[in-house]
Parts: structure tokens; C-alpha cells; sequence
């Protein structure tokens, strides 16, 4: 028999802190929420809300401090840097939501093959991963997409594969301790089949992590693919994204700081939220197990 559940510790998710541990009400929680909500439904009605179109310049209107024609001011060319925000919050999102979904699909099955079946797929697998992960993350990226073009699809591409050992890593941890649960041993014993009890009994009782997991990535993501932009390896310009919005910033940042301030506080703002959505999760994953 398997050894009691009670006794196994809850899998600890892997987290890389923007900020110290906040422990208080619910409100923190909910305030991330607030802000995640809010700044989905923005980008989605970007067409609708935003003042002017992202790309219409006005040279005679260049650098213009906010006002309230232009609430957040104007970049070097006269666009308007708020509804530039607001579209840029399409790719600046729909990159991180790619990253996930790409590498949870690839990183998932692998993650529950080594670590369910344990043995040669695991050390095959372990090691291959430990010299993916042995590289910095964004360093890796930088390499794939300087191989083969700069561009939104090539680096969302190349984070979906530099965040697949991570994901598979973690999910091998979960898998572990989850097979050592009675159940488990209860399922063999009733003969049903190991390929059933990894995918219809293992893998939901681990999915609620593997979601908190991903909603951790997400922020990362977030940082990642806007830093791959602001070096000119993302998103191209003209096209709006919070991270060219920074390149294109950093050039007239002694004459106007609108550029700058407004997309570095929605990238830190959205990255912090999604932080503290994940860490929410994992806390409420470990106590109920």
C-alpha cells in the first residue's frame, strides 16, 4: 500500500519574487484581480475605447505633455501614447497567454511521463532538461531568435520552448509525490491500466498546480518578451507594444517622460498582478492539501 496521504508535503511552485511575500486579507488578491480584469477588457476594446488610432501621427503635435486631448501626452511623432497603451496591450498579452499554452502542451505530458514512469524516461528526460535550464532563460531566447529573424511570432516561439523544461521539471515534482498516494495503489490493485491512471487519476489531482504554475509564468512571460522587444528581437515597430513603446521612449526621454513612465508601470503593474494571482493559488492549493 501506498504511504498515507497525509504525510506527503503539497509541491512547492516555482516562483521567481518581484516583491517580498505579502501575507494579509484578501484584498491584496482581489486588487490583482481588479487589475488583471481591467486590463484584459481594455485591450479587447481597444478599437472601441481608445481615443485615436495607434499609428496616426501628427508631427505638430510631437512630444505634447498630457492634456486633455491627449491624456497621457504624445511620443516623437505625435501618436497618442494612450492609444498606443491600449493596443499594445494586445500583443503585450496574447504573447504571455501563447507561452503558456505552448509550453504547458509540450512541457505537460513530458513532466507526467517521467515522472510516472520513472527510470531510464526520467533520466533521459532530467538531464535534458537541467542543460536546458542551465542556461538563463532570456540569454536562450536571444540566441533562437537571433537565429532565425526577429519577430512577435519567433520570440513568443522561442520562450515556449525555453519555458518547457521549466513546466515538465514541475510537473515531474507533482507526479512524484502524487503516485506514492493510495489511491493509486488502489487503482493498480483493481488492474486498471498505468496509461488510465497517469491521465484519468494522477493528472487532475496535480492540474490545479500545474494552473497556478501557469498563471506564475504568465508574468514572467509578460517581462521576458517585453525585454526581447525593447532590444528590437519582439515585436517590430511601428506596430504598438509596451516593450517597443520603452525603445521608442528611451531616445527623447530627456525631453518627455510620458513614453517611458506609462508602459514600464503597466508592464510592472499587469507582472506583480499576475505574481500574486499565482502565489494565491499555490497557498490555497497547499492548504488544501
Amino acid at each position: 500500500m501506498g504511504t498515507p496521504s497525509a504525510s506527503l508535503p503539497a509541491p512547492a511552485l516555482h516562483r521567481r519574487r518581484f516583491m517580498p511575500r505579502l501575507k494579509g486579507p484578501g484584498i491584496v488578491t482581489g486588487a490583482a484581480l481588479g487589475v488583471t480584469v481591467v486590463v484584459v477588457v481594455a485591450a479587447l476594446l481597444a478599437p472601441l475605447i481608445a481615443p485615436y488610432p495607434p499609428n496616426a501621427i501628427d508631427l505638430g503635435n510631437a512630444l505634447a505633455p498630457p492634456s486633455s486631448a491627449h491624456w497621457m501626452g504624445t511620443d516623437s511623432v505625435g501618436r497618442d501614447i494612450l492609444s498606443r497603451l491600449l493596443f499594445g496591450a494586445r500583443l503585450s498579452l496574447l504573447g504571455p497567454l501563447i507561452v503558456v499554452l505552448l509550453s504547458t502542451a509540450v512541457g505537460l505530458p513530458l513532466g507526467l511521463a517521467a515522472g510516472y514512469l520513472g527510470g531510464r524516461v526520467d533520466a533521459v528526460l532530467s538531464r535534458v532538461w537541467d542543460v536546458l535550464l542551465s542556461f538563463p532563460s532570456l540569454l536562450l531566447a536571444i540566441v533562437v531568435v537571433a537565429a532565425f529573424g526577429p519577430s512577435f511570432l519567433t520570440a513568443t516561439l522561442a520562450l515556449s520552448v525555453v519555458y518547457t523544461p521549466l513546466v515538465a521539471r514541475v510537473v515531474r515534482g507533482l507526479v512524484l509525490a502524487e503516485r506514492q498516494r493510495t489511491y493509486v495503489a488502489a487503482c493498480r490493485t483493481l488492474g486498471l491500466g498505468e496509461a488510465r491512471i497517469a491521465f484519468r487519476h494522477v493528472l487532475p489531482n496535480v492540474s490545479p498546480a500545474i494552473v497556478a504554475q501557469g498563471t506564475l509564468n504568465f508574468g514572467y512571460a509578460l517581462l521576458d518578451l517585453a525585454g526581447l522587444s525593447f532590444i528590437g528581437l519582439g515585436v517590430q515597430a511601428p506596430t504598438a507594444d509596451w516593450g517597443t513603446m520603452l525603445a521608442q521612449g528611451r531616445e527623447d526621454i530627456l525631453l518627455s517622460y510620458t513614453e517611458v513612465i506609462f508602459p514600464a508601470a503597466a508592464i510592472v503593474l499587469v507582472a506583480i498582478s499576475f505574481n500574486l494571482l499565482g502565489d494565491s493559488l499555490g497557498e490555497r492549493l497547499g492548504r488544501r492539501r
